[in-house]
């Protein structure tokens, strides 16, 4: 997705000094790329496109603007310190449109999401700064000077960099070539498909505009750092930056109860919850960091309880949610969203009360809690006006009501609502039947009420944000939330929540940000590389063959990166399909057969698509 460079907020910004003079216009009708609409058309000037043109031609001349590009194989890397003075780290796979970002407070901090949405005035959003993709055009810039390849472009920048601004004679050329510079890269990006390659510069942005992170585990390996400097000087991307601290390896063996922060004894119920992790399972960094904070900060006066992993589907975030029950030695319980969640599929269900049933069966026609209304506010009311949002829950008009005052009074009244509505059917259904009817906990109440760790997983699938925002009570300071049986529960202070979620997946939105504002730490857990794989796959299903097992894991990178480009993305081809398919493989001695059964079926529901993988990925390489 090419569009998000482009998007109408960023044709509004003003020039990079020193061309933000009144007299350098910014839209013309008199000139046009020659990829572009005939003379007459609008051409605007796009303002991230020139400050990355100024910043490169800066770099080049050895200024110091704490711009650094350089090369990693065929990968273009860019270091870029920002206005605010935070450093903006992009890598830029010209062969693929590939990005990854994040960004850093200092050489020594975490890393933070890199993303292109724009900035939010009010509401949970409101004052955080979105980027403009100025790092990203300084790779795609750097890449086109380095390459050489379009002659009207290098030519215009040639022009632009000889022409004085502070000249007012230069004004006008200045503001032909900015609409040249700006018209060419424009073109070439959005009509990428339909160019040739020599052409085209191709660009792959998430719907999401959360440009996919840089991972701190690649950054200590090297997996960033240029093998070639081209101009200035870089301070992330180094090998063994940031931190310095030597990576703590856990042996499986030593790893359960090893973070245990408390003396409990479990009911056998409970103790059967508590994971046992295969001996073939390799401990993540991510893992044992996460244990070691709820650990180290039990005795404070917040410790630190829940932990959010993002990442691409079949990485192993689930396997570390368990892992770390383990290690803490807490029953593990989970809770799978989905598109349709509502808050009481999260707070609890009414099953009949039948003798001798669990309530697994045995259900009626039960009408379920009515828990939203037109006349409640919804979540962007709430965001773009407290005040009249508090007014319909209340009647009371307060312009002081803060977002998070208005979140808990609507849980409050959906409460209310919940109880009343479960109480009116329960006693309509007992005077019609005799049937007796009982609340029933669902994972998430179970770990809220008896200390457990609670993974909550995809809820970016689901439809309505206001839901998880529903649970911000049970995540900050207050720790309890109203069941719809009129119960309030208090969250024990042994539970850990770990939200575990995909990034730029199908049916996946962003989590809303007060709920990522109330996780404590958020890792970005990478795809393993492939000999990772290899190892991994081996270990899981006991297939000895290397080279079998590095052929399916070059086909199955082979099958993402095509999906990619093609934007195939109603279904999976990660870790999971892989093994799956090894596991096939070795019943049926036939590689071929095997994958049509597992990778092939997965990665999409639609024919033609798995047809275009099989006669691109698989065919070509499994004859």
């Amino acid at each position: 997705m090419s569009k998000p460079l482009y998007q109408n907020h960023l044709y509004q910004l003003a020039l990079p000094a020193p061309y933000d003079s009144e007299d350098i216009a910014q839209s013309r009708n008199d000139v046009a790329s020659v990829h572009g609409l005939a003379v007459g058309g609008r051409v605007k000037t796009h303002a991230p496109t020139i400050r990355a043109v100024r910043a490169v031609l800066d770099a080049r001349s050895g200024l110091n603007t704490g711009v650094a590009i350089g090369m990693s194989g065929e990968t273009v890397v860019v270091e870029r310190m920002a206005s605010d003075g935070s450093i903006e780290v992009a890598t830029y796979a010209p062969e693929t449109g590939q990005f990854r970002a994040g960004i850093f407070t200092d050489p020594n901090s975490t890393i933070t999401h890199y993303s292109l949405k724009k900035a939010s005035t009010r509401g949970v959003g409101a004052g955080k700064k979105s980027k403009d993709g100025t790092a990203l055009l300084i790779a795609i810039v750097a890449n086109e000077m380095q390459t050489n390849r379009n002659t009207e472009l290098m030519d215009e920048i040639q022009v632009f960099d000889r022409l004085d601004a502070a000249d007012e004679e230069s004004a006008e050329a200045i503001s032909k070539c900015c609409a040249v510079i700006s018209d060419n890269i424009y073109r070439r990006v959005i009509s990428a498909d339909t160019l040739n390659d020599n052409v085209a510069i191709k660009v792959e942005i998430p719907a999401s505009l959360n440009v996919p992170p840089i991972t701190a585990q690649k950054l200590r390996l090297g997996a960033y750092s240029p093998d070639m400097v081209i101009m200035g000087e870089f301070t992330i991307l180094q090998k063994g930056a940031p931190g310095k601290n030597a990576k703590v390896v856990i042996n499986v063996e030593d790893l359960p109860g090893k973070y245990a922060f408390s003396e409990r004894s479990f009911a056998p119920s409970e103790q059967a919850l508590i994971p046992s992790i295969p001996a073939w399972y390799v401990v993540p960094e991510e893992v044992v960091k996460i244990c070691s904070h709820a650990k180290a900060t039990s005795s404070s006066n917040v410790p630190m309880r829940n932990f959010m992993l993002r990442g691409p589907a079949g990485v192993g975030k689930t396997e570390g949610a368990r892992a770390m029950a383990a290690a803490m030695n807490l029953p593990y319980v989970s809770l799978t969203c989905s598109a349709n969640s509502e808050i009481y599929d999260l707070l609890g269900q009414i099953l009949p009360d039948v003798e001798g049933i669990d309530g697994a069966s045995g259900m009626v026609n039960l009408p379920p809690p009515i828990l939203h209304s037109p006349e409640l506010p919804s979540l962007q009311d709430i965001q773009m006006d407290p005040g009249t949002a508090y007014e319909k829950l209340t009647g009371i008009y307060d312009e002081d009501a803060t977002e998070d005052a208005v979140y808990m009074k609507l849980l409050e009244v959906i409460g209310q609502q919940a109880y009343e509505k479960v109480s009116a059917a329960k006693e309509d259904v007992d005077n019609q039947t005799g049937q007796r009817f009982r609340y029933v906990d669902t994972p998430l109440v179970q770990a809220m009420k008896h200390g457990y760790l609670l993974e909550i997983q995809e809820p970016s699938v689901i439809a309505n944000p206001g839901v998880l925002v529903g649970l911000n009570s049970l995540l900050d300071g207050c720790k309890q939330i109203t069941l719809p049986t009129g119960e309030t529960i208090h969250r024990h202070p042994d539970t850990v929540v770990v939200v575990t979620t995909n990034y730029d997946y199908a049916g996946c939105r962003d989590v809303n940000q007060s709920v990522i504002s109330r996780m404590n730490l958020v890792f970005d857990i990478d795809e393993p590389t492939e000999d990772d794989m290899v190892a991994r796959v081996k270990s899981i299903t006991g297939c000895a063959d290397d080279e079998d097992l590095s052929l399916m894991v070059s086909v199955v990178k082979d099958i993402q990166l095509r999906c990619h480009e093609t934007s195939i993305t109603d279904g999976s081809c990660g870790m999971r399909e892989l093994v799956s398919w090894a596991q096939s493989y070795m019943i049926t001695n036939n590689m071929l057969e095997s994958a049509k059964y597992t990778i092939l079926s997965s990665v999409s529901a639609d024919p033609v698509d798995r047809a275009d993988i099989l006669n691109t990925c698989i065919l070509p390489k499994i004859a």
